[in-house]
């Protein structure tokens, strides 16, 4: 379960990336907090937030009433428990000034919030095919708070109960995603390899590297696609047809590969029937 924190103060972008968030197709859950203060409180589990988990990655406003975004960032960004979490900033400031600051605060990446739902459904998804597929993030145990007791040094407000959602899980649907099965076949291809395949069979070798690089070629779109995105490409819809394009020559790899050791008996059959239980979709 990928964890997301978002932190902004306005119930009406909340409720936005709320709907944006549906579109996810991993499981995730996705908590709200409507300011630093509370914020806060969530990090360290204090309060009304004793039980909360840690997250994965947060998406943090600048311009909010008590603690500013900045300031947080630079709470997160100084305490040896909370820094390795990624940070991004989601702002519709394209101030030049509050991105330096921001990436000089050590934020993790910086986006502009979209004005329509159709291009911030798209912002998420790239959120989503990046941090959840592509980077590789630190093991979180997801028991929330950090080991030590670190108070940030600035002025802090009495807070109330300011969560708009709380531990909604976005359900996976069936078959299961096709971005959860992208990153897994990357490593299939490298089991298949150890599962018993025959010395010498150029065939064998030949489909499976056009395997492994179709499915690396696509993980490369999917990157340069959230690049283009969080850039404010506006042309960044043409990501979509290669992304389509490159899934269509994945699949066409994998099942030239998979006919191939079925028929010449290159490796381990229950190997290939149990990877195709997992991670096989249309």
């Amino acid at each position: 379960m990928f964890r997301i924190l978002v932190a902004d103060d306005s119930p009406t972008d909340v409720f936005v990336l709320q709907e944006a968030f549906k579109s996810f197709v991993r499981p995730c859950r996705v908590d709200c907090v409507k300011d630093g203060s509370v914020l806060c409180d969530y990090l360290y589990r204090r309060g009304l937030h004793v039980s909360a988990p840690r997250p994965d990655l947060i998406l943090l406003d600048i311009n909010m009433p008590g603690i500013s975004g900045l300031d947080v960032l630079t709470v997160v960004k100084n305490d040896p428990d909370l820094r390795t979490i990624p940070v991004i900033m989601l702002s519709s400031s394209t101030l030049p000034g509050d991105v330096r600051m921001s990436y000089s605060a050590h934020a993790n990446g910086y986006l502009q919030k979209p004005t329509t739902l159709q291009n911030l459904t798209r912002l998420v998804r790239a959120i989503e095919a990046f941090w959840m597929d592509v980077a590789v993030l630190p093991v979180n145990n997801g028991t929330g708070a950090p080991v030590s007791v670190f108070e940030p040094e600035m002025p802090r407000k009495a807070c109330s109960a300011g969560v708009y959602h709380s531990g909604a899980e976005i359900a996976l649907p069936e078959p299961e995603a096709k971005s959860q099965a992208i990153r897994s076949e990357e490593s299939v291809a490298g089991r298949f390899v150890s599962a018993g395949g025959k010395a010498g069979c150029d065939e064998h070798r030949r489909l499976l590297d056009e395997f492994g690089e179709a499915v690396r070629e696509l993980l490369r779109i999917h990157e340069d696609q959230f690049v283009a995105v969080s850039q404010g490409d506006s042309e960044s819809s043409r990501f979509d047809l290669l992304v389509h394009m490159a899934n269509e020559k994945k699949q066409l790899a994998k099942y030239a590969y998979i006919r191939h050791v079925e028929s010449h008996g290159c490796v381990n059959l229950d190997a290939i029937n149990q990877t195709r239980t997992r991670s096989d979709y249309r």
